[in-house]
């Protein structure tokens, strides 16, 4: 319920240490994450281009993943250049993947969770509606 694209631009000369700390992100986020569906990242054709895969079943867990320590602790400004997110919806009976829905968090939503509504909002194009 929550797929997205990440454009990475990584520093020059920063290259090593990026793929260094995007594999210990990939490790622990599939370790000690249930609520992860996809979480990979591959190298694109225009140089210090990387990209980011990721879905999450909904909201909560992408959420939770952006507060993890693992997640929240690492060296971004010292590695990322910038950064473009976009979030993506699986066309019907060509992906597996569930929609990018933006539902309500539960009311017992920790407020240190919660706050990422605000800092990461799942943003559903208006155009999506009303197709598979």
């Amino acid at each position: 319920m929550a797929t997205l694209m990440v454009r990475l631009k990584v520093r020059a000369g920063r290259e090593q240490p990026f793929e260094e700390m995007i594999t210990e992100l990939v490790d622990n986020t599939l370790t000690y994450e249930t609520e992860v569906i996809r979480y990979e990242y591959w190298k694109g054709q225009e140089p210090l281009t990387w990209y980011a895969f990721l879905s999450f079943t909904g909201k909560p867990g992408f959420f939770t993943h952006q507060d993890a320590d693992y997640h929240r602790n690492q060296p971004y400004d010292a590695n990322i250049e910038s950064m473009q997110m976009e979030w993506l919806d699986p066309v019907e009976g060509a992906s597996p993947l569930p929609r990018t829905l933006n539902t309500p968090l539960p009311k017992d939503m920790p407020a240190h969770i919660a706050e990422w509504e605000t800092r990461s909002p799942i943003q559903p194009a208006p155009w999506w509606q009303g197709r598979k």
